[in-house]
């Protein structure tokens, strides 16, 4: 029987590429020079993706394909809709970087609080200021704001509870009132109510056209001054703009980012001039753990849909449904 073939178009571990080696012939773009997504997806039956576009073109030119499989959650560079329509079942990998991006997230919150970023940058500038000059503030007893209460959400929240004494709010308007019960965790009826008493924002939220610039102008002029805001969901979901001029003003106090809505950003992206705001290049989820995590649920995920099992996480299951 001729083995079905799957093409990864970027890096992933290689313990992910094991697993698809056993079962299947597999294009592994990142080690084929010169050849594109396009010039092989005619003849695939699965796709292993993690930022590369995945258009409603590019499934069209794929007659043989039953399976895209995101390595990470958000699956925004993949047309779902189309996928669905042409009954391709696409998959991601949800349990396998929230601890990970929950530790960058603290990693973020710990900077910004203590003002390391720019104390390390005026060291090696042979910048001295006076030590009161990076006085920061403790995390004990401050108000954790998260909005989404998903995997990478709640690992925050229990983190930032039960190591730092923090108070939990949050807002998720999708989860029970049930469930914010056993949490623990106080609920945000809006995201206004939030915005007005965290000390600290965390934006766990997928990007959807309900999300979209969800931070803006408005949102940010509801936060306080002392307060800092903490993204490494996707850039779409803030303002740009409205946060630059938001820092700038010292309307709030910090911000930090992982994501961006153009990446990776351009030097004339303004943010990056601010003493108050802090980056790092969409790698929160990109520890070795998880990134081993990532490949091998990726390559399983693409072995159970290709030998007829169901997957554990569908982004869109109604295509096993019907």
């Amino acid at each position: 029987m001729e083995r079905k073939r799957v093409v990864v178009t970027e890096y992933i571990d290689p313990a992910g590429l094991d697993i698809l080696e056993r079962y299947f012939d597999v294009v592994y773009l990142p080690k084929v020079s010169g050849t594109k997504l396009d010039d092989v997806i005619g003849g695939v039956h699965g796709i292993g993706v993690r930022l590369a576009p995945i258009t409603a073109d590019a499934i069209k030119l794929a007659p043989k394909l039953k399976v895209i499989a995101k390595h990470g959650v958000g699956c925004d560079n993949i047309d779902v809709e189309a996928a669905t329509s042409h009954r391709v079942a696409v998959v991601n990998t949800p349990k396998a970087n929230a601890v990970s991006v929950a530790e960058h997230i603290l990693s973020l919150m710990l900077c910004l609080a203590n003002r390391i970023c720019q104390a390390n940058a005026d060291l090696k500038a042979g910048r001295f200021r006076q030590r009161e000059d990076y006085t920061g503030v403790e995390l004990k007893g401050k108000t954790l704001g998260v909005v989404g209460l998903g995997r990478i959400g709640t690992e925050v929240a229990r983190k930032c509870r039960s190591g730092f004494n923090m108070n939990v709010l949050a807002y998720d308007p999708l989860v029970s009132a049930e469930t914010f019960e056993l949490t623990g965790y106080r609920r945000a009826n809006r995201i206004g109510e939030l915005l007005e008493e965290a000390d600290f924002v965390v934006l766990c939220v997928p990007l959807t056209q309900d999300t979209a610039s969800m931070i803006g102008t408005r949102e940010l002029s509801w936060m306080k001054q002392t307060s800092y805001l903490i993204n490494t969901s996707r850039g779409g979901l803030i303002d740009e703009a409205a946060l630059y001029s938001a820092l700038s003003e010292r309307r709030i106090a910090g911000a930090g980012m992982d994501v961006f809505v153009q990446e990776p950003p351009t030097p004339e992206n303004r943010l990056l001039s601010l003493d108050n705001f802090i980056a790092t290049p969409h790698v929160a989820g990109g520890t070795t753990e998880a990134m081993q995590r990532m490949a091998t649920d990726l390559a399983e995920e693409i072995v159970r849909v290709l030998t007829g099992e169901r997957p554990r996480y569908a982004v869109n299951p109604e295509v096993f449904d019907s």
